[in-house]
């Protein structure tokens, strides 16, 4: 067969099938996925002819390209096929006339061809290829590290690690320490605290789930020794709490973040006294306490991203 005689047509997705799998699978924001495949066409036209918007690019664009990326990887490689339709006519018979009486001429008709039409073998038909968008996703980091630049001004370095695990929910451990001691003017200041959190983000910009608000809940511990030339205290102290912050870009991969954390702490403490170069026990106290817990100013560099190069069976 002469390659004039071949024709290719691109069909593009084949949304059914896609739509199906959506609706069978546990993909995130499923319910938003399904609006479009069912309520946006496949191409949106405006005035003057020409492609503003679609189906496809409505859905690269949602919740930041995470619900196509997954179809991209999960479900993209087993709509992939092709199918191959030959079309051909059968030559008509030449019209015999019996006589010059006859008004009306029998014609052979033609061979029925299921699901096809036929055409002339010399005219192949026209083909029209469905114009391609190429998928735009926004770089999505997993994950964060943070330094309180309020606790460095006081000279208690600190330390955080985010880790997203959700559109909208996140993990966040911190640890912060003060390691200070002078013994010949009998001043110390050691302080060690450790504090989980799982927070729960809302009002992000789309494409950037770390920017926005959040909600948090904390738990935490500390280790204390604190002198200033007399008495002394030290002790160890629990506390829980509910936390509010806000993080917004500065850069490529940095931000900052503000929040602050409100709850309970329990301490048990000793006090004692310098006293001829020893340190003397006088008692053992207790604390409860209701209020701020945390203050937050935090640089925060983002790295680790979610994107992953396209893959799928052949």
């Amino acid at each position: 067969i002469p390659d004039s005689l071949i024709c290719i047509h691109g069909e593009g997705i084949a949304w059914d099938m896609l739509r199906q799998m959506v609706a069978a699978s546990d993909i995130l924001y499923k319910e938003e996925v399904l609006h479009i495949l069912d309520h946006t066409p496949v191409w949106v036209f405006d005035k003057a002819g020409r492609v503003v918007d679609g189906r496809k690019k409505q859905l690269m664009d949602l919740r930041g390209g995470m619900p196509y990326t997954y179809m991209l990887e999960n479900f993209f490689p087993e709509l992939r096929s092709s199918l191959s339709v030959a079309c051909y006519r059968k030559p008509e018979p030449p019209v015999k006339v019996i006589s010059q009486k006859e008004t009306k001429v029998k014609e052979p008709e033609p061979a029925l061809q299921p699901d096809s039409v036929a055409e002339p073998a010399s005219e192949p038909a026209t083909v029209r290829k469905e114009a391609t968008v190429q998928p735009h996703r926004p770089t999505v980091q997993r994950l964060a590290v943070k330094t309180n630049l309020l606790y460095d001004a006081i000279l208690m370095p600190s330390l955080e690690v985010e880790y997203r695990i959700a559109d909208r929910w996140t993990v966040n451990l911190e640890g912060d320490m003060a390691w200070w001691n002078n013994d010949g003017k009998h001043k110390c200041y050691q302080v060690a605290t450790i504090s989980p959190e799982g927070r729960w983000w809302f009002g992000q910009k789309q494409g950037s789930p770390w920017h926005g608000h959040y909600l948090g809940v904390f738990g935490g511990f500390t280790w204390y020794d604190l002198e200033n030339g007399k008495e002394g205290y030290q002790g160890e102290a629990e506390m829980v709490g509910v936390s509010y912050g806000y993080m917004f870009p500065i850069g490529r991969r940095l931000s900052l973040e503000a929040g602050i954390g409100l709850g309970y702490m329990h301490s048990k403490y000793e006090e004692y006294l310098p006293i001829d170069g020893h340190y003397v026990y006088q008692q053992t106290n207790r604390m409860n306490y209701f209020g701020p817990l945390k203050l937050k100013f935090a640089l925060v560099w983002r790295l680790w991203d979610t994107d992953k190069k396209k893959g799928g069976a052949r």
